[in-house]
């Protein structure tokens, strides 16, 4: 497999986080550039490979989906491994990245998540 992709005609690293039956979340850094700063330097990739779609994020967007994950993870005590699968179908459906707003007020995220 390749270790980079291009975006909007820049070369970019590909760094995998995050890998399920459904869904990779993968880190890319621009590697190559010899135009113009792009808008997308540096961010996250969700590779749906069951809509075949592609998701980029970048600044506070991935900062939350990268939070979102920690969160998540951390909070697994079940062990369930679809729990993040769950929460990213979700984060694209609504295009929130941060896991506190996804969920409506009144249940908290624990509850929401487990």
């Amino acid at each position: 497999m390749r270790d980079y992709t291009y975006v909007e005609g820049y070369r970019f690293n590909i760094w995998n986080v995050y890998r399920s039956k459904r869904f990779d979340v993968d880190r890319l850094d621009i590697n190559f550039a010899d135009k113009d700063q792009p808008e997308f330097v540096r961010g996250l990739r969700i590779v749906d490979h069951q809509e075949n779609e592609t998701y980029l994020t970048h600044g506070e967007d991935a900062d939350n989906l990268s939070y979102s994950m920690c969160f998540i993870n951390n909070a697994n005590k079940e062990d369930r491994p679809d729990q993040f699968d769950d929460y990213l179908i979700k984060a694209i459906a609504k295009k929130e990245y941060l896991v506190h707003k996804l969920f409506v007020e009144g249940s908290t995220t624990d509850i929401a998540v487990h």
